[in-house]
């Protein structure tokens, strides 16, 4: 008697009997040698037409036009697997896509939808569904495919490559291919011979060092892996019509362009969304990324996009099952233009907006006019004036793009694969440059040193493409245009000490000056030996003792953030304005800073008058108040010395 089958025996039988079919031979989608695959109903059959089901009893059901299956992909991670595929559109133009597994899952419909877009002939009809994605999760191949999302630089088996659309520099163990996340159309085009571009591009460079600079950093971003550095930018701040935006033709001229606009269409622009930003900085991560007009981007999220861009990691997101997915990771090196610094521009969200400190180091602001009557420009060669040369620049830029990038990535990947130390020169390189131009400046705090380093990196990158011989520079223009342009942004500066240390005075002192009227109630003396106009008062030595109650106000404070009071400090000083903050007042004024480390500079530089006990306030009674604790703010605020 035969044994009776369960519905789970059933399932294993039919699991193990099931077949995997290897794909057709890629250059002949229309083999015979592909097996068909059995279903339930026929099998189903990939014939030069396209894939059909099969029957005895119902004849050939179309499913999808012709394709075929490449190879087997994942991502660097292998977390997520997918195959290749190949096809002709209605057109006759071969499309290369890949397909995810978990696209396979249901009845296929997001499958079938991301091939219909591509012109590959899907059947709609409810007979169909399913049985395309059944068929391609039935294929398997021994060829492996590793799918990326970001330009740049990639470890392969232990082998360094770099990834452009189209090209991979180096010689990967397997097939990598460059997907990315949107659909943007790529920008690493190539027109021109190097050799024009060194002598119509490059050359006309030499003597001016914002162009220098501009050129060097669009070579610096494939080094920032390299030697370990974060990714930052530099802004080039001035009027209109100085030449910024022909600094930022010629930086995008190394690495790629558009038919017709030539570098420009490289460039993008600072008015996007922080995704379309993410997404711009995975597409041009490692290379150079040049954003156009900072004014033209939101005043309220603009120092959040130098965070994100210099950081190198994307926003946090869930996945579809409510998961945390994995952010998005990148190195940029970005170029900037504007008529505003960040600073004007994070002021424009509204009042009391102010830049940070780290923020401007992420994006490091220099002066664009070279101060030599031409704008961002010192020498125009042979022009007549600067708007002929800028149009020379413009003409040769929309001629000559994207082949000196490939040449320095050729250069580079022969460097990392001849010389182990090729690393840590680079960075003995750079600690042997910032020590040198940071020498007159031994107090220089981190944030000084953290963006002279970048600046650093920008010089090496410019000499050593110089050494490649892509440009036609001399051996230290590079490094002496970057040294000329980090002594104009320290000029603007004003310090080589922590920007917050300045800020947290200029901050108290605006903040004063701004409410001193209207939030800070008047301290007046009683009629004991001090009228608050002439000698000092009577009980300056004791300020803790309570005061009468004061008279009645003409005008009423509103949100009052402390007192003030007009006093001398002795017999020979003038009378001047006392501030005496609340807690909450203090806090108020040092919004966006540290309060602590704040306090601390202000007393330091006398400027806050701390109380005995060593605290930053001091306990004192108000006229009509009970004693609290007060942060006492002295005149010299307002001095010259405070500005400087």
């Amino acid at each position: 008697m035969a044994e009776k089958q369960t519905g789970r025996d059933a399932i294993r039988k039919a699991i193990e009997q099931a077949e995997t079919v290897p794909p057709k031979p890629a250059n002949d989608p229309s083999s015979p040698d592909a097996p068909a695959i059995r279903v339930s109903g026929g099998a189903l059959v990939m014939r030069p037409d396209g894939l059909f089901k099969t029957s005895d009893e119902h004849g050939s059901l179309p499913i999808s036009g012709p394709f075929e299956v490449l190879s087997q992909t994942r991502d660097d991670e292998a977390t997520i697997w997918g195959l290749m595929l190949r096809f002709r559109d209605p057109d006759g133009v071969v499309q290369h896509i890949v397909v995810r597994r978990d696209l396979f899952s249901g009845d296929g419909g997001e499958l079938r939808n991301v091939l219909a877009r591509r012109g590959l002939y899907v059947n709609p009809s409810n007979g169909a569904r399913g049985l395309l994605a059944e068929y391609l999760s039935r294929v398997s191949t021994d060829k492996r495919a590793l799918i990326v999302v970001r330009t740049g630089w990639h470890r392969i088996n232990g082998q360094s490559v770099f990834v452009l659309p189209g090209r991979t520099f180096g010689s990967p163990s397997v097939e990598v291919i460059y997907q990315p996340a949107t659909n943007d159309a790529s920008v690493f085009n190539a027109a021109g011979l190097l050799a024009d571009w060194r002598s119509s591009v490059s050359a006309l460079c030499v003597g001016n060092s914002r162009l220098l600079l501009a050129v060097s950093a669009a070579f610096a971003g494939p080094l920032l892996d390299i030697v370990g550095e974060e990714g930052g930018g530099l802004h080039f701040r001035g009027s209109s019509r100085v030449g910024k935006t022909t600094a930022l033709r010629v930086a995008a001229s190394v690495w790629g362009g558009q038919p017709g606009t030539g570098a420009a269409g490289y460039i993008r622009q600072w008015r996007a969304t922080d995704n379309a930003m993410e997404g711009l900085a995975l597409a041009q991560s490692d290379t150079l990324l040049p954003l156009d007009e900072l004014g033209q981007a939101d005043a309220r999220g603009v120092g959040d996009t130098a965070y994100l861009l210099a950081s190198g990691q994307g926003k946090a997101r869930s996945d579809r099952s409510g998961g945390l997915r994995t952010p998005t990771r990148f190195r940029v090196l970005f170029l900037s233009t504007g008529e505003l610094s960040l600073a004007d521009k994070i002021a424009e969200g509204g009042l009391g907006r102010r830049v940070k400190a780290g923020q401007e180091v992420r994006l490091v602001d220099i002066p664009a006019d070279a101060k030599k009557g031409m704008g961002l420009f010192e020498d125009i060669h042979d022009a007549a004036e600067v708007e002929a040369f800028i149009q020379e620049i413009r003409a040769a830029t929309t001629r000559c793009y994207g082949t000196a990038a490939q040449a320095f990535l050729e250069f580079l990947v022969g460097e990392i694969a001849s010389n182990e130390q090729f690393a840590d020169d680079g960075r003995a390189w750079m600690h042997d440059l910032v020590a040198a131009w940071l020498k007159p400046c031994p107090e220089s705090g981190g944030q000084v040193r953290s963006v002279a380093r970048r600046f650093a990196l920008v010089a090496i990158a410019g000499e050593l493409a110089t050494r490649a011989g892509i440009t036609e520079w001399d051996a230290n223009d590079a490094s002496e245009a970057a040294y000329a342009c980090f002594r104009a942004w320290l000029a603007e500066r004003g310090t080589s000490g922590a920007r917050e240390d300045a800020q947290a005075v200029a901050q108290l002192r605006d903040f004063l000056m701004l409410h001193g009227d209207s939030r800070f109630h008047e301290w007046k003396d009683p009629d004991l030996g001090d009228t608050g106009h002439g000698g000092p008062p009577s009980n300056l030595k004791d300020e803790a003792e309570p005061s009468p109650p004061p008279a009645a106000e003409r005008f009423r404070t509103v949100g009052r953030m402390g007192w003030r009071r007009r006093k001398s400090n002795s017999q020979r000083d003038p009378e001047a304005w006392h501030y005496y903050l609340t807690a909450g007042g203090m806090k108020e004024a040092m919004i966006g800073l540290d309060r602590n480390h704040a306090t601390e500079v202000l007393i330091r530089e006398g400027f806050l008058k701390p109380g005995g006990d060593g605290k930053a306030a001091r306990s004192l009674s108000p006229p009509g108040f009970p004693k609290t604790r007060l942060y006492h703010v002295l005149p010299s605020i307002f001095s010259a010395e405070a500005d400087s």
